[in-house]
């Protein structure tokens, strides 16, 4: 969407989201799972009352994070707050139904997760508690990668290893620095590639952004293939400033990578560092970056109004929105899209929030990315691919 009244844009929606309904004191989680969790670190940043509601018999009454867990016919007696579905995508529709049926009322009673922590609640950050909130963004400490994936979204099968250059502490530091001068919390700050474990200094990032910043983070997390063990420092780092570290399963495609995923697991478990394995990867989507060629505008507006990508990335003080356009634009040679940034050290004045706000929910000057030219947008789920297939 292109800024027409940059710092203005969401002023009405924010008015009937806020001003003509009681916002709720108490929100009720419904999902005592990974996605629940982060979540819960979000609304208690903010001061808000939290409960778990889950279908669970053997969770219900007890304890998750010093949070109680209760069934829904316990929550149905008092609705004292909103409801926020947050479940797999197997689970959601089953959920959803499950609270229609008991005349609940999307948007009103309850929310889905991705809307409520991509679209509703920084609103409410915004302009209810005038804090500035990301979802997520990333940090791609480096391009190489210990795989070669065909169709990479970031492009990373074209970069050479011995020739590639990784951000340098200080580009790091920089990048932190600028943006949470002007983010008061984040539900997840990623450290990414790459593959990050490729990243010499990754402890010392780790240490600089907990020290500096981890109280305006919900979740600090690492994404990792799972091909390398961290040394005993990043470890440490990771134990002592909270670390997830999300593995890829990518084992459907490379059998033997069941190994290392084990090996690190039990590191991980002896030096109690959370982590998260996936689910076995079997498809990917082909974002088209090799064939896709379009040649008007409006039909880039489309595509990126269409698309929505919560893959932000910071790089030193500059806030791109998609970090696949940035990547797969440098990796690939599409030298496009250099200004399609938001300068985060040019952020001042009453506003700038707001401002922050639009950029995050799709709003720019041109109301397009360069590189929305050559991806598939949103429509990439409808041409599926081998997941993690290897260059030869």
């Amino acid at each position: 969407m292109k800024w027409k009244n940059k710092g203005h844009e969401l002023d009405f929606y924010a008015k009937k989201l806020i001003e003509n309904r009681e916002l709720p004191e108490k929100y009720y989680i419904f999902g005592a799972g990974i996605l629940g969790k982060a979540l819960l670190f979000v609304l208690r940043a903010y001061g808000y009352k939290v409960l778990f509601i889950d279908n669970d018999l053997d969770k219900q009454g007890n304890k998750v994070e010093d949070i109680l867990v209760i069934s829904l016919e316990d929550y149905l007696k008092a609705r004292d707050g909103q409801i926020i579905v947050s479940a797999t995508i197997e689970n959601m529709n089953i959920i959803v139904e499950q609270l229609v049926n008991h005349s609940l009322k999307r948007d009103r009673d309850f929310w889905v997760y991705d809307e409520f922590v991509n679209y509703i609640f920084p609103v409410i950050s915004t302009y209810y508690h005038e804090r500035s909130y990301v979802s997520l963004a990333q940090i791609s400490l480096t391009e190489r990668c210990s795989l070669k994936c065909k169709k990479c979204a970031h492009g990373c099968f074209a970069v050479d290893n011995k020739s590639a250059k990784d951000l340098t502490l200080n580009q790091v530091y920089k990048g932190a620095d600028s943006f949470f001068s002007k983010v008061d919390f984040i539900r997840e700050f990623v450290l990414i590639g790459g593959e990050p474990l490729l990243y010499k200094e990754l402890a010392s990032v780790i240490e600089y952004v907990g020290k500096h910043y981890r109280d305006k983070i919900g979740i600090l997390s690492i994404t990792t293939n799972g091909t390398i063990i961290p040394d005993e420092r990043t470890l440490n780092m990771s134990r002592k400033y909270r670390v997830l570290y999300r593995i890829s399963n990518y084992s459907n495609r490379i059998p033997k990578l069941r190994y290392k995923y084990r090996s690190l697991i039990e590191i991980l478990e002896n030096k109690s560092v959370s982590y998260v394995l996936g689910k076995e990867e079997v498809e990917w989507m082909d974002y088209g970056f090799e064939y896709v060629d379009r040649k008007w505008e409006e039909d880039l507006e489309k595509v990126f109004d269409t698309c929505g990508t919560p893959c932000k990335e910071i790089r030193e003080n500059k806030f791109y929105y998609c970090v696949m356009a940035r990547s797969v634009s440098d990796n690939l040679k599409f030298n496009v899209g250099q200004n399609d940034f938001l300068d985060l050290d040019k952020l001042e004045g009453e506003g700038y929030k707001k401002e922050l706000l639009e950029f995050t929910l799709g709003y720019s000057e041109k109301g397009y990315l360069d590189m929305c030219n050559y991806c598939n947008g949103a429509e990439a789920k409808n041409y599926p691919i081998p997941a993690a297939e290897q260059m030869e």
